[in-house]
């Protein structure tokens, strides 16, 4: 399913926001740093999005929709559940490249939201990691994918690639740009390792 979008002018301000928060997390972001980086009134933001929890939730929404989206269309373009995981693979390395920042925000949520756990109201991410858990088991039940945990399996995958990716701007000061290409093209290689030993049942179909 394809995610509704917001209004013209409301997606406009998410885009923006996109930036300001992946830049400076939520709580380094004030509204009158939404205001002045937008390039409105204080009053026409609050307008439009009451309060910085509602415009983050709003940028949350987008991301989590765009990576749910993404998912659902590695499954759909696959129908083996291991072309699909090592598809995902690809995904997630190559948009740590062209989509900095939505990194960067997700990072930064990882971080900071044991500070709001408890009091958040719905976790915008829940149905990206359905995706991910479903393909896992779905593997199981054709026979191609050991008995693991799914959502053990996906946290540890994504935690890996997250560690890597939290690493590269300080390895990047230290290594040539031959050596730092060189990290990112043997990242893939260890994820999809990972992927082989710890979940591809070779005595299955």
């Amino acid at each position: 399913m394809t995610p509704q979008k917001p209004p013209a002018t409301a997606e406009k301000l998410i885009d923006i926001a996109e930036s300001l928060f992946a830049e400076k997390g939520f709580y380094g972001t004030s509204i009158r740093d939404l205001a002045e980086g937008i390039g409105i009134a204080k009053s026409s933001l609050l307008h439009h999005f009451p309060t910085k929890e509602k415009l983050y939730g709003a940028v949350l929404k987008k991301l989590a929709d765009e990576m749910t989206h993404e998912v659902q269309g590695i499954r759909e373009a696959f129908s083996d559940e291991k072309e699909q995981i090592f598809a995902f693979v690809q995904l997630l390395c190559n948009n740590s490249e062209k989509k900095p920042n939505r990194e960067n925000i997700i990072l930064r949520e990882l971080l900071d939201n044991p500070k709001r756990a408890e009091k958040a109201k719905k976790w915008f991410f829940v149905d990206y990691f359905r995706e991910l858990t479903g393909m896992i088991k779905s593997g199981q039940n054709q026979g191609m994918f050991k008995p693991v945990n799914p959502e053990i399996f996906i946290l540890q995958l994504l935690g890996a690639h997250r560690y890597l990716i939290i690493s590269l701007p300080t390895v990047k000061q230290f290594f040539d740009a031959t050596i730092y290409q060189q990290i990112l093209t043997d990242h893939r290689a260890e994820l999809e390792s990972f992927v082989k030993e710890r979940l591809i049942n070779e005595e299955g179909v």
